[in-house]
């Protein structure tokens, strides 16, 4: 009887925002002091295209030169968002520094703790407490998570960003409160600027909240057309200087073609391509960045057309390596039961369960076509671990209940109370 209020104790400090952020900062904050002693040139600024970029600009050569050893032109290869963090970091602490470099990781760390807080609140009110408590501490402990979360490049940011809009999505679809709906219009343009990836999402979600608004029976039209316009706002200025600049329609970036012939040509390999800019930049310094981009994409096109099954196959392995790698890993199972977990949600709540099947089937989707690394999968691993937790839980409680009910009394009462209390705890 006494290991009831004990666990209950256990539980109300791990359901803690305060305490999972902490954790999940320290727990990063751990893994960069392992890292950056010796490893701070080599594993974060030796090829890392934003870093080079904040460089540029402050060399006074404006946005451009992503790869070293290149001409000085201006680039659309990056977003904006994170190059620009990286120049204010740059300008503050010096170009290069040792000191910019724990800044920037540091606000990266800072970013992913944050996540975890934001998993815990999501979990808790969509999937139940033992859901949100389980994903957020994986998050926040997981080796893996905190490794990843710490790369000088936007991946932490667009983690969060994407959590945050999904934390917001039940609250803007009950509301008519026409500020929230500017806030997520506002939230999906920096996501867009950040990585171009989340523009895959965010029209779906927008298209969720319309659904949600005719259910309710609520008229939400204008204020949907307001958070669109205000996303088209926050990216106009930046589509703005790259058509001043290239002299062509290019709403964020211009590297597309770049990335389908990296996984798509002839002889193509799991290694970036010799040819690539950042190992021998004399065609992209040659062509220029417009050419280069659309002349790799004529070849990329010219090899799908002409081996279509090969593409096929090429694209199911990217899918494949999408959801299990790195190698010898625990990705494949906890990819398998983040499906399991989103079949189940949709069975049980289908329009609550809709945003997070966005997210598992849009955000991949040029990734399959295109090319992958495990590192490109981190914007949505807190959708993942939320619903494999969640199928987790689920399975916990229905081998609970298959328990005989037998033996004494105060065995009874102790299962009785953490089966109510902790995992059939409802979502808040």
């Amino acid at each position: 009887m006494r290991r009831a209020p004990i666990l209950q104790a256990i539980f109300k400090v791990a359901s803690s925002p305060a305490v999972v952020f902490l954790v999940a900062l320290v727990a990063r904050l751990w893994v960069l002091s392992q890292l950056l002693p010796a490893n701070a040139w080599r594993y974060f600024y030796q090829y890392n295209e934003p870093a080079h970029i904040a460089w540029s600009v402050l060399s006074g050569y404006g946005y451009s030169s992503p790869w070293a050893n290149t001409l000085v032109m201006p680039t659309a290869q990056q977003p904006p968002v994170y190059p620009y963090l990286l120049v204010a970091i740059f300008k503050l602490a010096g170009t290069y520094s040792y000191g910019s470099l724990w800044i920037a990781v540091g606000m990266n760390a800072f970013c992913s703790a944050l996540t975890a807080m934001v998993i815990l609140k999501i979990g808790k009110r969509t999937f139940g407490a033992s859901t949100g408590v389980l994903a957020a501490w994986i998050w926040s402990c997981w080796i893996y998570e905190a490794v990843v979360s710490i790369r000088l490049w936007e991946s932490s940011l667009s983690a969060l960003l994407l959590a945050v809009a999904l934390l917001l999505l039940p609250d803007i679809a009950a509301s008519i409160r026409p500020r929230r709906w500017l806030i997520f219009g506002a939230l999906a343009g920096v996501g867009a600027l950040t990585n171009t990836t989340l523009l895959s999402v965010f029209p779906f979600f927008w298209l969720w909240l319309w659904i949600s608004d005719r259910r309710r029976g609520l008229s939400g039209k204008k204020w949907l057309a307001a958070s669109v316009l205000t996303c088209v706002l926050v990216i106009l200025p930046w589509t703005i200087r790259n058509y001043v600049t290239f002299h062509r329609l290019m709403p964020v970036r211009d590297n597309f073609g770049l990335e389908l012939w990296i996984g798509n040509h002839e002889g193509v390999a799991h290694e970036y391509p010799s040819d690539f800019p950042l190992l021998n930049p004399a065609e992209y310094n040659r062509l220029g960045e417009l050419e280069f981009m659309e002349t790799k994409r004529r070849i990329a096109m010219q090899f799908i057309e002409q081996h279509p099954g090969e593409f096929l196959r090429l694209s199911l392995r990217r899918g494949f390596l999408f959801w299990t790698a790195p190698r010898n890993s625990a990705w494949p199972w906890i990819s398998l039961l983040a499906w399991m977990g989103l079949i189940l949600a949709l069975r049980r709540k289908p329009l609550h369960a809709a945003p997070y099947a966005i997210v598992m089937l849009m955000f991949p989707l040029v990734y399959y076509v295109a090319h992958t690394y495990d590192t490109y999968r981190h914007p949505i691993e807190s959708t993942i671990l939320l619903l494999a937790s969640y199928a987790a839980v689920t399975v916990a409680e229905s081998l609970l209940k298959r328990i005989p009910r037998h033996g004494s009394k105060g065995c009874d009462f102790a299962i009785g109370t953490i089966s109510k209390r902790i995992l059939v705890q409802p979502s808040s």
